[in-house]
């Protein structure tokens, strides 16, 4: 375990628990304990009076190449994972996306295997979704604005009746805390800590995924449809660290070239070490045994 709890010294006050953005710190009985989901990243320390936490034997498992092929194999991916990194500015030998182009359609190309990382920024962005993964909206003129929403979002035959239906619901979703300048998406197995990753799944995977996720913790996945694909899949994990899956919107699962039976599960990075040591430990692991 990546930090322990000396039950000597602590007092169960459960400060830890409310503390940890993981959630990886669970009451069982009348003891405090910390589960396979903690991603060592400490913050718990610093909530405990008693210094009761210190650090265990061995280390979440945060490599990259590692976690990538660890999914891809328990889960019997058929497509690629993607990955997602927020910065300001693009790193050395990841190329500026041009655009125009659309982020369900970058994802895409990395699902399907063709994708190399890319920087991505709203000035590349072929429509409005850049602001819903925090990298802010396209620059544009009124009539520009008001002629694309026509044309591909309000009224009959399109999204939304209106701009106040369109509008409807946004408020369930967490509000980025800042905008980035841009993020790079590319494969899971290019990039290495990353902040989210995203990847198209059946229904039998989401339930190895869901059961492994709550199997220490009894936290459960939401799940979200009638929006956007990029709005329903970014926030919640990026803003409150929580995972989610998303069956899409028309446009997104067009770019995304996603299969009837396929949607989207989106996961905060640090919580991806966790999953995939629990994907060994539930009922699914021992189906594929048998």
């Amino acid at each position: 375990m990546a930090f322990i709890i000396d039950q000597n010294l602590c007092v169960a006050c459960g400060s830890c628990i409310g503390n940890c953005p993981n959630r990886a710190i669970v009451r069982r009985g009348n003891k405090i304990v910390i589960t396979s989901m903690c991603s060592d990243c400490g913050t718990c320390i610093h909530y405990c009076s008693m210094e009761a936490i210190g650090k265990g034997k061995s280390k979440a498992e945060l490599n990259n190449k590692k976690l990538y092929y660890a999914l891809k194999d328990k889960l019997s991916l058929k497509k690629d994972i993607a990955a997602m990194k927020y910065a300001n500015d693009p790193p050395e030998r990841v190329p500026v996306e041009e655009g125009p182009h659309f982020w369900c359609g970058i994802c895409g190309d990395v699902f399907d295997g063709s994708g190399s990382p890319v920087f991505f920024t709203a000035r590349a962005s072929s429509c409005g979704g850049c602001a819903n993964i925090g990298i802010g909206g396209i620059k544009s003129t009124k009539e520009e604005f008001e002629a694309a929403l026509n044309a591909q979002v309000i009224g009959e035959g399109n999204l939304y009746a209106t701009k106040e239906v369109m509008a409807t619901g946004r408020s369930i979703f967490p509000r980025y805390p800042k905008v980035s300048g841009g993020v790079i998406i590319g494969s899971l197995e290019e990039i290495s800590m990353p902040d989210l990753i995203i990847f198209p799944v059946n229904g039998h995977q989401m339930c190895m995924i869901s059961t492994a996720f709550a199997f220490d913790t009894g936290e459960v996945i939401s799940g979200y449809a009638g929006k956007s694909a990029c709005l329903m899949s970014i926030p919640f994990p990026y803003v409150a660290n929580k995972p989610v899956f998303a069956i899409g919107d028309h446009g997104g699962r067009t770019f995304m070239r996603l299969r009837d039976e396929e949607f989207v599960v989106c996961f905060p990075y640090r919580l991806v070490p966790g999953l995939v040591a629990n994907l060994d430990r539930t009922v699914y692991a021992n189906e594929q045994h048998n």
